[in-house]
């Protein structure tokens, strides 16, 4: 297993499939050697996720939809790490044409992989993004994911929103949100508390405004002690006056 960490390094393996490619008739499938180069040269070893988007950008550019079906079947059944980057980032170029349809793709690769790792990679890529590209749709969708059966989706809806809120989300829309995460601030399972409470200290931290509107409600809600603190901690973060909960 070697590092890999720049684009240089990716480009002759991404040439090769490109040009392999074009020396075929059409096809459903990738083919074995293609897949045994793609695997062996890039997804075994340890990748940086940005050169990681990087070839999943590229390869959209020569491989049909059927084909890239089948390359991303492929690499979530390898479950190397350097797989789900590659399939989050094809997913999200996905959002634009059926957002509905990739949020189900990308819930069962999380649900698959069963890592938490595995659902933040999705849950940014894919949910974060969602939220940035049509919140309506997004929104709508994780409100039902938050009491999903499965705890990697509930999990997943606190990474999206820590993601976008970090990406610049509209205010209101952060405001709509933190009520989201509100909903499910008392929950103490470790990886889903975890989730939730991440977001909670990304809104304080970049909206401390809201949380004082909305302190209030806060301390009214019934809240996991981690969340509370995850909101004192975003609040430091922006050299504000913690929350006082006695």
């Amino acid at each position: 297993m070697k590092t890999i960490t720049s684009r240089k390094e990716v480009n002759p393996t991404i040439e090769l499939l490109k040009n392999s490619n074009a020396l075929l008739s059409k096809r459903s499938k990738i083919t074995e050697s293609q897949w045994e180069l793609f695997e062996n040269e890039i997804l075994v070893h340890k990748v940086k996720f940005p050169i990681l988007e990087y070839v999943a950008t590229e390869i959209q550019h020569f491989f049909s939809d059927q084909q890239l079906q089948d390359l991303l079947n492929r690499a979530a059944a390898t479950r190397h790490m350097s797989s789900y980057p590659v399939i989050g980032k094809i997913l999200q170029c996905k959002l634009d044409v059926d957002l509905k349809e990739t949020y189900r793709e990308a819930s069962d690769h999380i649900i698959k992989g069963n890592e938490w790792y595995v659902c933040d990679i999705f849950s940014e890529r894919v949910f974060g993004e969602g939220l940035l590209r049509n919140f309506k749709e997004s929104f709508t969708m994780l409100s039902q994911m938050g009491n999903h059966e499965n705890m990697w989706i509930q999990r997943s809806i606190g990474i999206a929103t820590h993601y976008a809120t970090k990406k610049k989300l509209p205010k209101q829309n952060v405001e709509q949100l933190l009520f989201l995460m509100l909903a499910h601030g008392h929950k103490t399972q470790l990886y889903i508390k975890k989730g939730i409470g991440w977001p909670a200290k990304t809104i304080a931290k970049f909206h401390p405004d809201l949380i004082y509107k909305h302190e209030g409600k806060i301390k009214e809600q019934k809240l996991s002690k981690w969340f509370k603190n995850k909101i004192n901690i975003g609040l430091s973060l922006a050299n504000k006056t913690p929350i006082s909960y006695e």
